[in-house]
């Protein structure tokens, strides 16, 4: 599948779901307790913490199968594998439950039950975006959305319930439920087979995707670590405030992940110079106007959702961190897994937490209130970024590209501290077409001529 196409697939699938994600990242807060609230945040920064329980397997399976065709694959081996697979995260799931029995932690158990249906959920969508489905890896990703939705939807309008484990036991059973529908949609595509157990597999993907395993583990806790800190040092309310600007935060992922998604593929097939630094600046133009969302956020929280208008500065950082780690995701962490650079990632990724836990605390000591850590987090992913730039400097852009990039995040802030919404929001959006149309037009020409290829193709089928 070609970038342009994946590229649109995967959006048009996507729509809906961000869609749905934007209802439930407003209402829950507005309609919940805030320490409701904080309970059920938490639950869900424990659950980020999954998938290191699979020791590298499932990304083992990603690195081995990524840019390969369906059609040259063995499905008796990938249901081989995937048996395998289950088998081994059932034994972890028994492991971790004796554990949180031992120390008597609820949340952690809770956690525990869910570490099947996640684990293996993840591992398939892997699998999806390794071999480039992207319509089947849009599908689960929307019926997560939905499902998760559902159960906030029947909580909040049906029981009418402010109990947090009432939501937390509803997260459980819509996470078995999505299994159980995973798993007939594997023996759809893949057959029904009698697999094996293959122990070899334990061993072999394991091995392979170790170092990415610990790497992405360590990515997770670098965009968690400031909600640790929050909760550490302000409680539980600062934490509900805090976690409400990373909700709304995430809701970038619903358009970032699929642009991530589709360039893993494409980058194994593509490794000219000339394409990944063309992909790049498209990236920066696209990331500068995503930006754009954040203040029709901020007229929300200010006239309809005043309980969390506290989390507004933080919201502010965050967003500009993102800008960040748009190029990051989608070109530098994937050019380190096609060019197997698994170990370098992960020592880089040791680097960034040890910045992050010191920026955190520094600043934290200086300032003492909650926009320390987004400051933290803004000038961490800063310092990721001219790492991945440095280590791949056969593919920087332009001085200009970085000048947008630059002028871009300045009026972002200007825009966004000191103005209203919606004049902040005309004004960002009339900088950026100006700066656009200064700094980018190369990159803007090269879209136009593209996205007129790839209609005229369109139009002759």
């Amino acid at each position: 599948m070609s970038l342009k196409k994946g590229f649109i697939y995967v959006f048009c699938a996507n729509l809906l779901s961000l869609f749905v994600s934007i209802i439930t990242g407003f209402i829950l807060p507005k309609m919940l307790f805030v320490n409701t609230y904080s309970e059920i945040k938490l639950f869900q920064l424990y659950v980020a913490y999954i998938g290191i329980l699979h020791l590298g397997f499932s990304d083992g399976m990603y690195l081995k199968y990524g840019g390969r065709n369906i059609k040259d694959l063995n499905f008796s081996s990938i249901q081989s594998e995937f048996k395998t697979f289950k088998c081994f995260q059932f034994v972890v799931t028994i492991i971790c439950i004796l554990g949180s029995l031992l120390i008597k932690n609820k949340v952690i158990f809770y956690c525990c039950l869910v570490i099947l249906p996640i684990n293996i959920g993840n591992y398939l969508r892997n699998l999806y975006q390794a071999i480039g489905k992207f319509d089947q890896y849009a599908k689960f990703t929307n019926m997560n959305t939905f499902f998760m939705f559902f159960v906030n939807f029947f909580l909040l309008f049906i029981i009418k319930t402010q109990d947090a484990f009432l939501y937390i036991l509803g997260y459980i059973l819509f996470y078995f439920l999505y299994w159980f529908l995973l798993e007939k949609e594997v023996k759809k595509i893949f057959g029904k087979a009698k697999a094996m157990v293959n122990t070899e597999y334990i061993k072999e993907n394991i091995s392979k995707g170790f170092y990415l395993m610990l790497g992405n583990f360590a990515n997770v806790l670098f965009t968690s670590i400031d909600r640790l800190f929050v909760k550490y040092f302000l409680g539980m309310v600062q934490f509900a405030y805090y976690s409400f600007a990373v909700s709304i935060e995430n809701l970038l992922n619903s358009v970032v992940n699929p642009i991530s998604v589709v360039l893993f593929n494409y980058l194994c097939q593509n490794k000219e110079k000339d394409k990944i630094v063309y992909v790049k600046s498209v990236l920066l133009f696209m990331a500068s106007s995503i930006l754009i969302v954040i203040f029709p956020t901020k007229f929300i929280l200010e006239l309809w959702l005043v309980k969390y208008k506290d989390s507004l500065n933080v919201l502010f950082f965050l967003f500009g961190a993102q800008f960040i780690a748009i190029l990051i995701r989608c070109v530098h962490t994937n050019l380190y897994k096609v060019q197997n650079r698994q170990s370098q990632y992960f020592k880089i990724m040791n680097v960034i937490i040890v910045f992050s836990g010191l920026f955190n605390f520094g600043f934290y000591f200086i300032f003492k209130n909650m926009e320390s850590f987004a400051v933290a987090t803004f000038v961490t992913n800063l310092i990721w970024f001219w790492i991945g730039e440095f280590n791949f400097k056969e593919y920087k852009l332009e001085k200009k590209h970085y000048s947008f990039s630059f002028f871009s995040l300045l009026l972002f802030f200007i825009c966004g501290f000191c103005f209203n919404a919606i004049i902040g929001g005309l004004l960002y959006l009339s900088g950026i077409f100006i700066l656009s149309v200064v700094l980018m037009r190369d990159v803007l020409k090269s879209i136009k001529e593209d996205w007129k290829k790839f209609y005229q193709k369109k139009m002759k089928f």
